[in-house]
């Protein structure tokens, strides 16, 4: 189900396919420059009004989204639905990936409306770990928007938040758990591009 915008959006991603290692730690057979999206603004910022128009029953109060590509995203939707913004910052402690909201930010938080923007749901960890976060601070999900959702994350997320998915576009790929990879079991090497 991908439409005229869809297709747009589409044509303008930069995909590579190869076996690829993810932020969540799952190996996958596609990996997308999701960056050289952002190049054109005035495209950009159609996408996000596309996004704006379809989350404007909501009644989102605030747009939140992880950074870098989900946070420019979740800014631009703000300002078509006119309403605060906040963003997620990536940490890695001990290891371990979270995304956290900064405190001056977080504060605002409370009781609040958030639809979480993201430019592509893939494993859905960044996803995953910025609603944890809101919902740490007391934020109430309204829904998620994103430009491109690849496999079934995405959907099986906002189910569990009872909330709607909002996507433009979506790709197929192959995601495995590293002991069921079948390019591990064919010898094809391991690019991590998550650095």
């Amino acid at each position: 189900m991908t439409d005229g915008i869809g297709q747009a959006l589409l044509q303008a991603v930069s995909a590579t396919r190869g076996h690829f290692l993810y932020e969540s730690g799952h190996h996958g057979d596609l990996w997308l420059d999701l960056d050289s999206l952002f190049l054109d603004a005035a495209r950009m910022r159609g996408w996000a009004a596309a996004l704006a128009g379809r989350a404007a029953g909501l009644g989102a109060e605030i747009v939140c989204g992880p950074l870098t590509g989900g946070a420019f995203l979740a800014q631009l939707i703000a300002a078509e639905l006119e309403c605060d913004f906040v963003h997620a910052e990536r940490r890695v402690e001990g290891g371990m990936v979270e995304y956290r909201i900064p405190a001056p930010l977080a504060a605002t938080l409370a009781g609040r409306r958030v639809l979480v923007a993201e430019d592509a749901i893939n494993a859905g960890s960044a996803l995953g770990l910025t609603l944890a976060e809101l919902q740490r601070h007391g934020a109430v999900p309204a829904g998620i928007a994103c430009l491109l959702t690849l496999g079934e994350a995405a959907g099986r997320i906002a189910v569990a938040q009872g909330v709607p998915l909002l996507a433009l576009a979506t790709l197929e790929r192959g995601m495995w758990l590293p002991r069921d990879c079948p390019l591990c079991a064919a010898g094809t090497p391991l690019q991590d591009r998550t650095v």
